[in-house]
């Protein structure tokens, strides 16, 4: 049981309260990985009075199943008495924002081993992580039909997976799956009038060699239930029930009553389903100008700075994922991704947690002649959100973990082609078109026979431009390792330290509360995310030493999720000023 993380969690200073009633009060914390990337990741923990099983409950992973991330969320405002939760509503935003099944792969077909290909797998890296401070796993899904065992027509066959339980095995190493789930779909089905309704027991027998269903091998239920050795079921409801509040609310009390079967007492407060509209506080503005009625004014060849609520609010308290998209890049959100109009688009659309709010027609201004190109084409490029103009044959300099995204040609009224070779944008139309796509500076990511070499140990790529029509020209991405050089920490009873940055190594400081002020590094501080005993904090946050004892700083890539190594600190009286 994971007491220790609630203890610690419980006595930190980041522990949020958040008033469930006059007369009670719920420990909270909410935490976004990948903050400012097009895949951030919310997750939300719940800690209960009393000690008891850690149980984490994750929906959203494929964006076209719709009740899984409403009841996701609605559980995030449970009065947990007794035991913890770790609460996952949108695992995949951007798919939620498409309302698709996946951008690029199916996320929960990412867990029978290490990926690195696409931003799904770097999801998946973050989850498993979260999954090991766990003692249970519930997922949340929606899916077409109607279980049923045996063949009753197409909307009710063993290939349906609406309306069931689905567990990967019956008894898995004296974990008894079925008898768990079969006493939960009693209890719900009881209050079910409509038989067709009902759930099922659904055992897909994975671990079988005549299996039906070998694809859940790469399921999260079956890494969690035999990698991690917890128990791990889904609650599947059926998008062929129109309803979709009475979905949300069956879906969440049979989430529920399988809490209670790991021995979490709770309780979720009554809830408004949200409505269709306009949620509060959802204002959008682009170039400053509030986004309003059926049309937007745009420059040629100027800026498309969009700003607003990333977190509306809806009428039942719910926290949506916002996103608006210009029509010719559907996949980039402009709320956290820079836009220059080099071509020009039909539209702006506002998607709140995937359903269209708004589509503004723009209203092009200015000339878009070709510029002539004597030296050859000046490409335009995003690195961590600052433009970069950079000459034909020229090279872009940029640190493991960056976020580039490549925007065009300066001048040119063509619909241009930039391929970064050995990188693929789309796994669904790999034309070789990588304009408009949020890169990751990540060499692992990349095909290893596109690298080019080099002398100075950077990872090297070449953006060819492939228009028809135009010249070709190519210039460079080069990549340098990430190397942090040094960890500088206030202390509330002293003079900052200043520590060498070294792998694995045990220092010994003071005893003392101490303020993560900065890493020195050769990159930027905000792609760099630390955690503390397994914490993600943010940099200025504080936390306790203590004599004896030891408090692990883990670094990561805030954009990959791979880890830049670990350095533990114990508490003692020798102060430590200098690098040494």
């Amino acid at each position: 049981m994971k007491y220790t993380l609630c203890r610690v969690f419980l006595i930190s200073i980041f522990t949020l309260i958040l008033a469930v009633s006059s007369a009670h009060a719920q420990h909270m914390r909410s935490f976004t990985f990948f903050e400012g990337t097009q895949y951030p990741l919310r997750v939300t923990w719940v800690f209960g009075d009393q000690p008891g099983p850690t149980i984490m409950v994750q929906g959203g992973i494929q964006g076209d199943e719709l009740s899984g991330f409403f009841t996701g969320q609605l559980l995030t405002r449970s009065n947990v008495r007794k035991g913890n939760l770790i609460i996952v509503p949108r695992a995949n935003e951007p798919s939620i924002l498409r309302r698709a099944r996946q951008i690029n792969v199916d996320l929960n077909r990412r867990f029978d081993k290490e990926y690195n290909n696409f931003y799904e797998d770097r999801l998946a890296k973050a989850i498993r992580f979260l999954l090991n401070d766990a003692d249970g796993f519930i997922h949340l899904h929606e899916g077409s039909g109607f279980y049923s065992p045996t063949y009753i027509n197409k909307l009710r066959n063993p290939k349906r997976y609406g309306q069931s339980m689905i567990i990967d095995a019956g008894v898995y190493k004296n974990i008894r799956l079925a008898e768990m789930c079969q006493r939960a779909i009693s209890r719900l089905n009881a209050d079910i009038p409509n038989k067709s309704f009902r759930f099922t027991l659904f055992n897909t027998d994975t671990f079988a060699t005549a299996t039906q269903y070998p694809e859940m091998l790469k399921s999260l239920t079956c890494y969690a239930l035999v990698e991690r050795g917890i128990p791990a079921m889904a609650v599947e409801v059926s998008k062929d029930i129109r309803n979709l509040e009475w979905k949300v609310r069956e879906q969440l009390k049979a989430t529920v009553y399988l809490l209670e079967e790991f021995g979490l007492e709770l309780s979720v407060p009554e809830f408004s389903f949200p409505k269709a509209g306009r949620p509060a506080g959802l204002e959008i503005k682009v170039n400053g100008s509030p986004l309003r009625g059926k049309s937007v004014n745009l420059v040629r060849g100027g800026p498309v700075s969009t700003s607003g609520t990333g977190r509306a609010m809806t009428h039942s308290g719910l926290e949506p994922a916002v996103a608006v998209f210009a029509s010719d890049r559907p996949n980039l959100n402009l709320l956290t991704a820079p836009r220059m109009a080099l071509s020009s688009f039909p539209a702006l659309e506002v998607s709140l947690d995937g359903s269209k709010m708004t589509t503004a027609k723009v209203r092009w201004t200015g000339q878009n002649d070709s510029s002539p190109e004597p030296h050859g084409p000046v490409f335009l490029c995003w690195l961590n959100g600052d433009p970069h103009f950079v000459s034909a044959s020229g090279v872009l300099n940029a640190v493991e973990g960056d976020q580039f995204i490549i925007e065009g040609v300066l001048g040119s009224n063509r619909n241009e082609i930039l391929n970064l070779k050995g990188f693929v944008a789309s796994v669904m139309v790999n034309s070789g078109q990588d304009i408009g796509h949020e890169i990751i500076a990540d060499p692992g990511n990349f095909m290893d026979k596109y690298r080019l070499i080099t002398n100075d140990g950077s990872f090297r790529y070449r953006i060819a431009r492939e228009t028809p029509g135009k010249r070709g020209s190519e210039f460079y991405l080069s990549i340098r390792p990430r190397i942090i050089k040094a960890l500088e920490l206030g202390r509330a009873h002293g003079s900052d330290l200043l520590i060498k940055w070294e792998r694995n190594k045990i220092n010994e400081i003071p005893a003392d509360r101490y303020v993560l002020i900065e890493a020195w590094s050769n990159g930027q501080l905000d792609k760099i995310q630390p955690f503390l005993d397994r914490i993600p904090v943010a940099w200025g946050e504080s936390f306790d030493v203590e004599a004896g004892k030891d408090v692990t700083l883990t670094l990561r890539h805030s954009t990959t999720f791979e880890s830049v190594g670990e350095m533990i600190f114990r508490g003692s009286k020798i102060l430590h000023t200098s690098l040494n």
